[in-house]
């Protein structure tokens, strides 16, 4: 397989553990010290970040994304990854729903054992929307 396959089941990886409500799914596809720099909320760095940020989401939601890549391109061990989310999302007490859109960037690092993780994760979004 090359680069840029495994790059994108890195990313389906990450997109089928939200909507599974698999959170260490999620967790495996990072880099130990990922930087996450959402739109409307403070920088984060660490596995323990995305545990703190999504755990609390999985847990009151359900989620169902998708992802449209618009450049995907790898530098020797790092990889540029730019495309449009979406989410709908579904309260799983109250049944509310909500939904969200934007744009991602991405970068993955290649890891000595030859796998890819999220390095940085920088979206903005183009309405707020989201439960």
């Amino acid at each position: 397989m090359d680069d840029i396959e495994a790059i994108k089941l890195v990313l389906n990886e990450w997109l089928d553990g939200l909507d599974s409500g698999d959170l260490e799914r999620m967790e495996k596809t990072c880099d130990p010290e990922v930087v996450v720099c959402n739109e409307y909320q403070p920088t984060t760095i660490g596995i323990q970040a995305i545990r703190d940020k999504y755990g609390p989401r999985i847990e009151a939601n359900s989620f169902s994304s998708t992802f449209d890549i618009e450049h995907l391109k790898v530098y020797g061990d790092m990889a540029l990854l730019v495309g449009r989310f979406t989410v709908a999302v579904s309260n799983k007490s109250s049944g509310e729903t909500g939904s969200g859109q934007g744009r991602i960037a991405l970068i993955y690092r290649r890891h000595p054992d030859g796998s890819w993780k999220m390095q940085l994760d920088i979206d903005n979004n183009d309405q707020r929307d989201a439960a």
